[in-house]
């Protein structure tokens, strides 16, 4: 999916793990061209992702991770890392374009994470991992599982610091705006940003 919030600034959105939305966001890169790409995922991971598709290696997969992919699978073919971002981070080295991590950087991330996540927190995301391994999804599309997904998991000090990294996004690509005027932008969002982005920045944009 993708809006076009002015003639220099498109926002794509892609789940998480999802092939089809991989394909997707290769067909909406070649259609837009953009000058300047960015990405809702932290500068480090970029860098990894951009190694993984030099130097392919098997992933190490959460309990979380795991049970999401299982789940999604029901919707389409699943992978890891998420080919939204290979495909993002492939287009970024074939054209010479830098890719432009959004989300806080590592250090910034754990000081954000030991500020709202606190020790009942990190117990009740454990207890709710059973559940949530046991919960039949029978959503009809692939948004309304994450939708869902996302309502079980972000509970508490996950949900502040989530909010927290929205918050973080948005002025990142404020300052890349303001920056870069009259080049054409596209920014690629995980789908659990994806409609508050849009929101935002089609309010920005009318003001």
């Amino acid at each position: 999916m993708m809006e076009k919030i002015n003639d220099y600034f498109y926002i794509f959105g892609g789940i998480k793990g999802l092939i089809r939305d991989g394909d997707e966001l290769k067909r909406q890169l070649y259609f837009v061209k953009p000058e300047i790409m960015m990405i809702t995922i932290s500068p480090e991971e970029v860098k990894g992702i951009k190694y993984f598709i030099e130097n392919p290696f098997e992933m190490t997969l959460s309990d979380y991770e795991i049970i999401y992919g299982v789940n999604l699978s029901k919707y389409g073919e699943v992978m890891t890392p998420s080919p939204v971002y290979i495909e993002a981070a492939r287009y970024s080295i074939d054209n010479n374009i830098e890719l432009i991590g959004l989300d806080m950087n590592e250090d910034e991330y754990q000081r954000a994470y030991s500020r709202d996540v606190k020790t009942l927190d990190l117990i009740r995301h454990s207890i709710r991992k059973k559940r949530i391994s046991r919960t039949a999804f029978n959503n009809k599309t692939p948004e309304e599982y994450v939708d869902e997904w996302n309502k079980m998991v972000d509970i508490n000090g996950f949900k502040k610091l989530n909010e927290e990294r929205l918050v973080y996004i948005e002025k990142r690509i404020n300052e890349i705006l303001n920056e870069k005027n009259n080049e054409l932008k596209m920014c690629i969002s995980d789908y659990d940003f994806y409609k508050d982005l849009v929101k935002y920045f089609k309010n920005r944009n009318q003001n």
